[in-house]
């Protein structure tokens, strides 16, 4: 496959990314472009400083993963999203070794009082009266039922070879689906054992805290966001002239494939990273393994229950895609790179740009867990529990309506069709949001 020709940021400042031009786009890649391109001189990098984290990493409170993964790169974002309070900025200094050499990467900004910083206080007092480090007991109960529901599905799927076994099967692909959307619930926050459930999908945790929570979530729909350019050149989503007639179709029948075959592709990919670029084998690698060996202790035999689990799989990825290719950011009046951003480039206001709310799924703590949640208030808070959002969602309406922010709902069905749309789009988007 021939690399992609360089598309220019329509963000002013922001440098094109070298993991974008790699063959095998992996995370590692992703890590491994922003080192080179960062300017963290082999620390970490926040804002204009450089600091030493190593000898903090194991006391963390959110895990040592999040700081031995970022080593060399500049975590600015990361930094100022992933803290509601201001402790991580009090202790900071402790570890300043200098000032960067380099101008950052990323262009944007998060002024004092700004859209972001503004909300992220307001937020703070919305949730002083719960412990949203860690959590709520309704999401561990619905995530440990779905859970215990997938597993039993799958099991029931191998042992019983009768008329049902369709149907069960089906069953047993949705629920995985759903496990592994409540999952990604859970590999956005400090490190526990329910984060897990992400993987049995064949997807990894840690590939995704680096494409999702490291990448996405930090540059939605710009040419830094892994889970854009990863799809690329069969799904362009980003407005682009080169487009033409045979690629647009070809990408329409390329979705529903895409849906089908992810999670055996990235899984083949997880390994490949596992043994080629990490180098290193952990538990969370064993855990896929986890189902077709349970279930091949019910199935008649080995080869049923490889067969079944297969199917399960691809089901679970026909869903799981479909829910989250659509949950948010995909439609023509959703900002893309390279349409005509905000000259007020405040973090806040550039990630409420790429996203849009669905209505209904904020109704029902199942619906917002299996969903990818109230996605907005989600890109705002992403290590605050899904089932505590909802008691932001005043600030969250008062700073957008002060910051002159759309805060209208769509339709799941609105955004499925917007995304085909989206497909389309060669021209590049005056109006913002």
């Amino acid at each position: 496959m021939s690399k992609q020709p360089k598309l220019k940021s329509s963000i002013p400042g922001m440098v094109y990314p070298l993991a974008r031009d790699e063959m095998m786009k992996t995370p590692y890649g992703f890590l491994k472009g922003r080192i080179k391109q960062d300017g963290a001189e082999g620390l970490w990098r926040i804002r204009n400083g450089l600091y030493d984290l190593q000898n903090f990493a194991k006391s963390h409170p959110g895990g040592a993963e999040w700081i031995n993964l970022t080593k060399g790169t500049d975590i600015t974002e990361a930094f100022e999203a992933h803290h509601l309070t201001d402790k991580a900025e009090r202790i900071l200094p402790k570890f300043y070794i200098r000032d960067a050499t380099v101008p950052r990467t990323i262009p944007l900004t998060f002024e004092p009082n700004g859209s972001y910083r503004t909300f992220k206080k307001r937020a703070l007092e919305a949730l002083k009266n719960v412990d949203f480090h860690r959590p709520s007991l309704n999401s561990n109960l619905i995530a440990d039922t779905f859970f215990t529901i997938t597993v039993s599905l799958c099991l029931a799927s191998v042992y019983f070879q009768s008329s049902w076994k369709f149907i069960v099967t089906i069953l047993a692909g949705a629920f995985l689906a759903w496990t592994t959307i409540i999952g990604h619930n859970y590999f956005h926050m400090r490190d526990n054992f329910r984060m897990y459930y992400f993987d049995i999908s064949l997807m990894s945790s840690k590939d995704w805290r680096i494409t999702h929570a490291m990448s996405h979530h930090l540059y939605p729909n710009t040419i830094w966001d892994y889970e854009i350019y990863v799809f690329e050149p069969l799904l362009n989503w980003l407005p682009n002239k080169s487009k033409n007639a045979l690629k647009i179709c070809l990408g329409y029948i390329y979705t529903p494939i895409a849906y089908t075959l992810s999670f055996l592709l990235q899984g083949i990919k997880r390994y490949y990273s596992v043994i080629w670029e990490y180098k290193t084998l952990e538990f969370r690698d064993t855990v896929p393994f986890f189902l077709p060996i349970v279930m091949s202790f019910f199935a008649p035999n080995i080869l049923i229950a490889i067969k079944t689990w297969i199917i399960i799989i691809s089901i679970s990825s026909i869903l799981f895609n479909f829910i989250g290719l659509n949950a948010a950011h995909h439609h023509p009046n959703i900002f893309h790179d390279g349409d005509i951003c905000r000259k007020n480039l405040d973090w806040g206001l550039f990630e409420l740009d790429a996203v849009r709310d669905r209505e209904i799924i904020d109704d029902s703590s199942i619906l917002v867990l299996t969903n990818f949640g109230s996605h907005g208030l989600h890109h705002l808070l992403p290590t605050v529990d899904h089932s505590y959002l909802n008691l932001a969602m005043p600030a969250f309406l008062q700073t957008c309506e002060e910051f002159g922010i759309n805060t209208d709902k769509w339709t799941q069905w609105e955004l499925w069709k917007g995304q085909f749309k989206q497909l389309a789009r060669t021209e590049p988007r005056i109006n913002h949001r």
